[in-house]
């Protein structure tokens, strides 16, 4: 569904074919919903706050309304302005090269290259999600995955400002993250015409949450019906 298309339909299920009961919105302002509503999809698709209470990869459903988004990088990596004690940082954050073409939005999870003592060549590897609260924790804790042992570790990995930092045990170093992650949704435009790049099945749906944010805004009665149609959508 084109963009032209998207407007033509977001109309139609305004009901602004024969009548002048609803407000008659400009190009500019069904942008706005369209943009808006493709923005709450993909984030509860990938959070699960959706009538189905389905995350990401929880289902095929879920998968393939977002699979037009995630993308896989390999950022290097540096202890330049690292925060923790053996720490790396993607260099330049997630205002690197290789995030310029498909912006940084919502991770999918994260591996890493690591060069052990000694060897010649790096191993890639998992890491250990912490959060602020259980890092200190891991620190502390003597069988740590991220510490080295028989040749294997998993650093441990905390999120800060605008980068993603892994620490390691000083014993083995950090070369490489490979990042996997949901891009930022295109912004459609009627004029210049720019279409989503969401996948085609997932356009109906966009415009009818589109039509939702829109009625809501202007409070028309009609809003608790449509509320109701939009509990069963998919």
């Amino acid at each position: 569904m084109t963009t032209l298309q998207m407007h033509t339909a977001f109309r139609l299920e305004l009901d602004k074919v024969n009548s002048l009961q609803y407000p008659d919105f400009t190009s500019i302002e069904i942008d706005h919903w369209l943009n808006r509503a493709i923005r709450e999809f993909v984030k509860t698709r990938y959070s699960g706050m959706n009538p189905k209470k389905e995350g990401f990869e929880q289902t095929q459903k879920r998968i393939d309304d977002l699979r037009t988004l995630v993308r896989e990088v390999t950022v290097p990596c540096t202890t330049t302005e690292s925060i923790k004690s053996n720490g790396y940082i993607l260099v330049d954050g997630f205002n690197n090269t290789e995030f310029l073409t498909d912006p940084y939005w919502l991770s999918l999870g994260e591996e890493v290259e690591l060069m052990l003592p000694g060897a010649v060549s790096a191993i890639v590897t998992g890491v250990t999600e912490v959060t602020a609260d259980e890092y200190r924790a891991e620190l502390d804790n003597p069988y740590s995955s991220y510490i080295l042992h028989y040749n294997q570790a998993k650093p441990l990995r905390l999120f800060y400002n605008n980068t993603i930092e892994f620490i390691t045990d000083g014993t083995y170093t950090i070369s490489n993250a490979k990042i996997r992650y949901i891009k930022a949704p295109l912004t459609v435009s009627y004029s210049p015409a720019v279409n989503t790049d969401l996948p085609e099945h997932t356009h109906d749906e966009i415009v009818s949450l589109a039509v939702r944010l829109a009625l809501e805004n202007v409070e028309q009665p009609r809003l608790q019906t449509y509320n109701e149609e939009m509990s069963v959508m998919e």
